[in-house]
């Protein structure tokens, strides 16, 4: 038995710490072989009671370089983005708005409160305030896997399988953009994105695209099972729609209208894969004054989130060395949100020009196990961000706010894409492929997904650039110009990735 738990926390190290592994599957020849670039749109909407999801089509020769997917959510006040879990590993940036959401990992505790006693389910030593006011023959406990708090800027990460859920508890919009990262190793499937929802009897996202590419018209499933003259139809489109209604009774023990629902039988398919929760989510959080006396620092403040996830889990840990198993210390407390959007404190920042912040697994260490990234960058008018590449990943830009001049070229120097990004386009810059941009409005605001937990960018111009690294007289021999000129080209620029506006008309009557 020591030597099966020895290996089963080998196997957690291994799986957490492979950040040197490659993720990606390999693609189709030529999937990555582009005369011309096109910046997508959302090309398909579906609307539900709470709010919508608008879908790019994984199908465009773009994401299927990349190997992705991707769809923005809006959801409303009170609104309920029902669980699902995905084959492909997910990383959702919120670009708007607060509330909560959930991740259920198979096999991890269902509750972070300290067991009063043992026994099936954990009893909390205190009742949450919001339970104390319910009808005493209400307040049986509920146990659950921990409920994060989500804000605006936030990157959260959703490995393969894991279930999701999400609510918006607040008067503003939740605008979530997800990336499905289909060329994942962890997903075993083919590659297309796909949403097991375990409720409701909606559309699924994405199945459009895979009908028009299966070219086959949609049809609903009949369950085999036939039991004399009786044949039961799939009424429900989650995955206990399949399942038979007395093969769940058996399994949940409870009675047969509780069932139907689970299945989503007599739903309307408009209610949609988001719902409104009326009166509001009740959510068993800890006590108020508990909550006001452990809170973060105010997001004006530069902090640690992960420390301070750690500092908040340490006073259990005592206690909690009775029950570990060695998969949760690894797994189940894991942190799966970090903050990306506007800070004090960004990794490269230029008053003049702009600022960006990354999240990798130096970061975000969970994003190891993913084998993703992201950044996000704010870029002033007519500030540039110099011609670049990416190394070891495809970038996935999208265009949250204003817009840009932006120019992608190819090995073979040709360039493949010139033209305005503006807000709400997608643009695919494949791996190694150049890339630069030039802010149009006040305030050009992206997002970049990038296939690698730990992705390298080059700079072609300006300080620590490649050009500046190269020797002077590799210069000057390389580009056959005179040393004076040669030094200038490594020199002149003495910014590392955001140029300032820059006077063409000064530097042409220089010369």
């Amino acid at each position: 038995m020591a030597k099966l738990l020895a290996l089963s926390l080998c196997f957690c190290v291994l799986v957490l710490g492979a950040s040197s592994v490659t993720f990606r599957q390999g693609g189709e020849e030529n999937e990555c072989q582009f005369q011309r670039l096109n910046a997508q749109r959302p090309d398909n909407r579906i609307e539900s009671e709470g709010g919508y999801i608008e879908t790019w089509n994984p199908n465009n020769q773009e994401f299927q370089c990349a190997g992705v997917a991707l769809s923005r959510t809006v959801l409303r006040r009170n609104a309920l983005r029902r669980p699902f879990y995905s084959n492909a590993p997910l990383e959702i940036y919120v670009q708007q708005g607060s509330g909560y959401f959930g991740l259920i990992f198979p096999g991890c505790p269902s509750t972070y409160e300290e067991p009063a006693q043992e026994g099936r389910r954990y009893q909390s030593q205190k009742p949450s305030r919001r339970f104390q006011e319910q009808d005493p023959s209400q307040q049986q406990q509920d146990s659950h896997q921990k409920v994060h708090r989500f804000d605006e800027g936030d990157l959260i990460a959703v490995p393969t399988g894991v279930a999701f859920w999400m609510y918006n508890d607040q008067d503003t919009d939740v605008v979530t953009v997800t990336l499905s990262d289909t060329s994942s190793i962890h997903n075993q499937l083919d590659q297309f994105p796909r949403r097991f929802y375990l409720a409701g009897n909606q559309e699924q996202e994405f199945l459009r695209y895979q009908q028009q590419q299966e070219r086959r018209p949609r049809h609903r499933q009949i369950s085999p099972r036939v039991r004399g003259d009786e044949q039961e139809e799939n009424e429900g489109s989650n995955i206990f729609s399949g399942f038979a209604q007395e093969f769940l009774q058996h399994a949940f023990q409870v009675d047969r209208q509780t069932i139907q629902n689970l299945r989503g039988e007599n739903e309307r398919e408009e209610e949609g894969a988001i719902v409104t929760v009326r009166g509001g989510l009740r959510i068993l959080n800890p006590d108020e004054e508990d909550e006001s006396s452990r809170s973060p620092p105010s997001r004006r403040e530069e902090f640690d989130e992960d420390r301070y996830e750690r500092q908040q889990r340490g006073k259990y840990d005592e206690n909690r060395r009775r029950y570990k198993n060695g998969i949760e210390e690894t797994i189940c407390s894991a942190s799966v949100k970090k903050n990306l959007g506007r800070s004090s404190n960004p990794d490269i920042y230029n008053p003049q020009a702009g600022s960006l912040r990354s999240v990798n697994e130096l970061d975000l260490p969970i994003l190891g196990w993913l084998g993703l990234s992201a950044q996000h960058g704010t870029l002033y008018r007519n500030a540039m961000f110099v011609p670049h590449y990416t190394l070891n990943a495809h970038t996935i830009v999208v265009a949250l706010n204003g817009r840009a001049h932006v120019q992608v070229v190819d090995s073979d120097g040709n360039r493949v894409y010139d033209e305005e990004l503006q807000e709400g386009h997608v643009l695919v810059v494949p791996q190694n492929f150049a890339v630069a941009a030039k802010a149009q409005s006040e305030n050009y605001e992206y997002l970049a997904f990038k296939t690698d937990s730990r992705p390298s960018i080059a700079n072609l111009a300006g300080e620590n650039s490649i050009i500046d690294n190269l020797p002077e007289e590799v210069v000057a021999n390389s580009y056959r110009l005179p040393r004076e000129q040669a030094r200038q080209l490594k020199n002149n620029n003495p910014f590392k990735f955001f140029v300032p506006p820059f006077d063409h008309q000064s530097m042409r009557e220089v010369a």
